[in-house]
């Protein structure tokens, strides 16, 4: 979790204070029950002992968790994170909630903003319960584990109206693993196999919680079970559209049609439906470092993005580039892509320059020792076995596209320009390759 300034703070107090009392608005849809949970909106969050960055972290949390509301102060909300035990969130990774609903299509698109024009970042399933935190005009602002997006509130019924009957599926994959918690991350506790019944109890993006005859229970991959008497749908309400919100033209998403979620056929892949925001160091007005044959970093950490690119689309993952040719992009820009477009991660290329002309290697930097580390140590086994260059290590680094990311943030220096010889290394294209698999591989095992 990132500090931020005492003006965001105070208007973030302002706000949930003007939530938390309300006066009697007309139409006002919170609950006694809901107004007093906090919903987590960030990746990653750190509680803190007390109401400030200088208290001690004593746990993380995670985007749509939710959490009993204890205390409001300076910015800062107390929860019950667990039974009987209490800590601080920092206001602006927090929502209230204002009420409960229940998903009534499946595969009900989930849009970046309330308009139909609004991009789609992902699909809610058909009674699935999600967290509403806001609406405009016909549309819900709702929260997932996967993301926060906007969905047509024609298609959302309040929870207590909740009607869905139990529906059963067969598995139609030769060995289907049941884990622990709707994540491949999570721990698996048992497999099933192909032609097993299994009874759906719950659903959530790409997931379903199911049961088996033999008393097996867990969550396991939507896409290798097929559901008996229905099939998938994609109606979306025809709701009025909301005034248009450009996006910054200096970011670049991938291609669409390389984009494979979590509902796409096929073997499950680590990265599928993973978003990653490639910023590549530099550029326009900018050059960066430059070797003494002429290499300029801003022309090399741009073709390193762009082969990465590819490289990480070919594994189903979203892929964003903070710039797509030779422009000045502000720093603060940068940062606002991994925020825009949710990124699970965010990368930032360069190539280093030092006044020691015998500095050589790859260096990993990180800021947050939370958010960031355990993305920083994904790489340093396969930069370590890269032979062209040697490995410095992971370090901490106080770069601003780092200190005020809010997304798991890594910073790669890959490589002296300052060096003639790392210079003439990285500027091939064996070098290339080897350097954009190592980072492939690396994310692939971050997100296993």
């Amino acid at each position: 979790m990132r500090r931020g300034g005492w003006l965001a703070a105070s208007f973030c107090l302002l706000w949930l204070l003007a939530v938390l009392w309300p006066s009697g608005v007309k139409g006002e849809k919170e609950t006694e029950e809901t107004k007093r949970l906090a919903v987590v909106t960030a990746d990653r969050v750190n509680v803190r002992q007390g109401p400030g960055v200088p208290y001690h972290p004593v746990a993380s949390v995670h985007r749509g968790d939710v959490y009993r509301l204890v205390d409001v102060k300076d910015g800062w909300l107390k929860i019950e994170w667990e039974k009987n035990r209490t800590g601080w969130l920092a206001a602006r990774y927090v929502a209230l909630a204002k009420e409960t609903a229940v998903v009534q299509e499946d595969r009900l698109r989930l849009r970046q903003e309330p308009s139909r024009d609004g991009r789609i970042i992902g699909h809610l399933a058909q009674g699935e319960t999600v967290l509403v935190i806001g609406e405009e005009g016909g549309w819900k602002q709702v929260v997932t584990e996967d993301a926060i997006g906007w969905a047509a509130a024609s298609y959302l019924a309040p929870a207590e109206a909740r009607s869905i009957s139990q529906q059963t599926g067969t598995v139609a994959a030769d060995s289907l693993n049941v884990r622990a918690e709707p994540s491949l991350h999570a721990p698996r506790i048992g497999r099933l196999v192909r032609g097993e019944e299994v009874d759906i109890v719950e659903k959530k993006p790409g997931w379903y919680k199911i049961a088996s005859s033999t008393g097996l229970g867990g969550w396991v991959s939507s896409t290798y079970v097929q559901v008996k008497g229905g099939q998938a749908n994609e109606k979306e309400a025809e709701v009025p559209q909301s005034a248009g919100r450009s996006l910054p033209s200096i970011i670049a998403p991938s291609d669409s049609r390389l984009y494979a979620d979590s509902w796409t056929s096929g073997p499950v892949q680590a990265l599928a439906g993973k978003t990653i925001v490639l910023d590549p160091g530099h550029g326009g007005k900018d050059g960066g470092a430059k070797s003494v044959a002429g290499v300029k970093e801003k022309e090399l950490t741009l073709g390193t993005a762009r082969l990465l690119k590819n490289k990480l689309q070919s594994y189903g993952a979203r892929v964003v580039l903070t710039r797509s040719s030779d422009e000045y992009v502000p720093l603060s820009a940068r940062v606002a892509a991994a925020r825009l477009y949710q990124a699970d991660a965010f990368i930032s290329l360069h190539y280093d320059s030092a006044a020691d002309p015998d500095a050589s290697g790859i260096t990993i930097y990180y800021y947050d020792r939370f958010a960031d580390y355990e993305l920083a140590q994904s790489f340093q086994g396969l930069f370590r076995q890269l032979s062209a260059l040697p490995f410095r290590g992971i370090a901490f680094g106080d770069y601003y596209v780092l200190r005020e990311n809010e997304k798991p943030s890594v910073l790669l220096e890959l490589g002296y320009l300052s060096n003639r010889s790392d210079a003439a290394v990285v500027a091939t294209n064996g070098y290339q390759e080897a350097v954009t698999t190592a980072i492939v591989n690396a994310m692939r095992h971050y997100f296993q």
